[in-house]
């Protein structure tokens, strides 16, 4: 299974698929990519739970993604 976490102004928000789903592996890639539109950053997190590395595309076989909203300074 995969997933994707993020945060938006209603909270903490979780996508999950199933790789070998096409529809729901569709619908996760359109929230990744539609985040990615609004300056989010992606990073794939390792198994065991640390940090991984940036990625700039969606990849239905990542595991468990996190998406970071654009920080703004003040």
């Amino acid at each position: 299974m995969g997933e994707i976490r993020y945060l938006d102004k209603t909270g903490d928000q979780k996508v999950i698929w199933n790789p070998e789903n096409d529809d729901e592996v569709e619908a996760a890639e359109a929230t990744f990519d539609m985040l990615k539109d609004k300056g989010f950053t992606a990073y794939r997190v390792k198994k065991d739970g640390t940090q991984g590395k940036k990625i700039t595309k969606f990849d239905p076989k990542a595991g468990r993604i996190i998406m970071v909203p654009k920080l703004a300074g003040g």
